[in-house]
This record gives structure tokens, C-alpha cells and sequence, in this order.
């Protein structure tokens, strides 16, 4: 067989390419859009579209206190705790 005969006319261009996914050396023809080898296109387009989920719940956030606040209800709590302490020191010695 005679396979030279069969390739004339045939020229492609060809670049070579990395692939983005895996790394890996391949041929694309010149000028053709694509950056996955053909493994991992296959593998690729098994995969879901990311655009096909639901949304997502948004978090809520928790609301900050500032250091201000955070010292009035540091002081409060130690005023709250010295009224129970004085109820409670009644309370026993009754």
C-alpha cells in the first residue's frame, strides 16, 4: 500500500497545544478555537453545567457590636450579676 500517494493534497496546519485541564501535549488545527484534548472534552462535558444549579440561600450576617456597645453590655452584665448576688446572699439569709 502506497499511503504517500493517498496523503498528498491532503496538507493540515497544526500547532501544538497544552491542555488546560490535564497538562497534556496535543494537535489541534491551525487557527480552530479549543484548549481541552479530547479526553478531557469528554470528560468535561459529562460533567453538570454549573449554570444549571439552583441559586444558592444567601447567608445572613451577624450583626456586630461595636466596642462601645460591647463595653455598656459588659457593664450592664456586671451590674445584672452583683443584683443577683444580692438576692441571692438574701434569699440564703432568710
Amino acid at each position: 500500500m502506497n499511503f504517500t500517494s493517498e496523503m498528498e493534497g491532503k496538507d493540515i496546519q497544526v500547532e501544538l497545544k497544552y491542555c488546560e485541564r490535564c497538562g497534556g501535549l496535543w494537535l489541534r488545527p491551525q487557527g480552530t478555537e479549543g484548549a481541552y484534548c479530547a479526553p478531557c472534552r469528554a470528560h468535561l462535558a459529562a460533567r453538570p453545567d454549573p449554570g444549571d444549579a439552583p441559586p444558592r440561600e444567601r447567608r445572613r450576617r451577624k450583626t456586630r457590636v461595636r466596642k462601645a456597645e460591647s463595653a455598656a453590655l459588659e457593664v450592664q452584665s456586671l451590674d445584672w450579676i452583683e443584683r443577683l448576688e444580692g438576692v441571692a446572699a438574701t434569699e440564703v439569709r432568710v
